[in-house]
């Protein structure tokens, strides 16, 4: 299994919402002010291409990228395509880390059960990717960039969480 007809709306709401649950996750353990946001929000989107480009081979990675994509389209008022994708609830994976991180303990347990072991492994990689580009995306704390780390302690910690949270 590990084509998009291989699950349930709630199955594949469940996959979706794992790199929008690190991407959350990730911004939410320190935020970074706007500038800092938009720098981590960039980070993703440039991993969300290199995915495109890199991991096409990966069915299951093709399909979710392709349904995430028409999920931020919805943000234009585009109707999207993969009724699954309005389960996925952006807002509340950013308002708590516990909700992200139970999110890829769900998403976890699912490729588990369901998707060949590669194609899972390969997924988890990019998820653990996904996040480190994020955390390094923009200096904490210094004054205007200066003498700041490049990933926070509150970064750290949830990079921990998450790596614990996809084995």
């Amino acid at each position: 299994m590990s084509e998009r007809d291989d699950y349930t709306d709630a199955e594949w709401a469940t996959l979706v919402g794992a790199p929008v649950a690190v991407i959350a996750a990730v911004i939410g353990a320190s935020p970074n002010g706007p500038l800092g946001i938009s720098q981590e929000i960039a980070a993703a989107v440039k991993s969300f291409e290199q995915a495109a480009e890199t991991r096409r081979a990966n069915p299951l990675i093709a399909a979710l990228l392709i349904t995430l994509k028409g999920r931020f389209e919805a943000f234009t008022g585009k109707k999207p395509e993969d009724a699954a994708i309005e389960q996925v609830d952006i807002m509340a994976l950013g308002r708590d880390l516990a909700t992200a991180v139970a999110a890829l303990r769900a998403a976890n347990a699912l490729l588990t059960l369901k998707a060949p072991p590669a194609l899972a492994n390969e997924l988890r990689a990019w998820l653990l990717e996904l996040a480190q580009a994020v955390a390094g995306a923009a200096a904490e704390g210094g004054f205007f960039g200066i003498g700041g780390e490049q990933v926070s302690p509150k970064e750290h910690a949830i990079l921990a969480e998450i790596a614990a949270a996809l084995t």
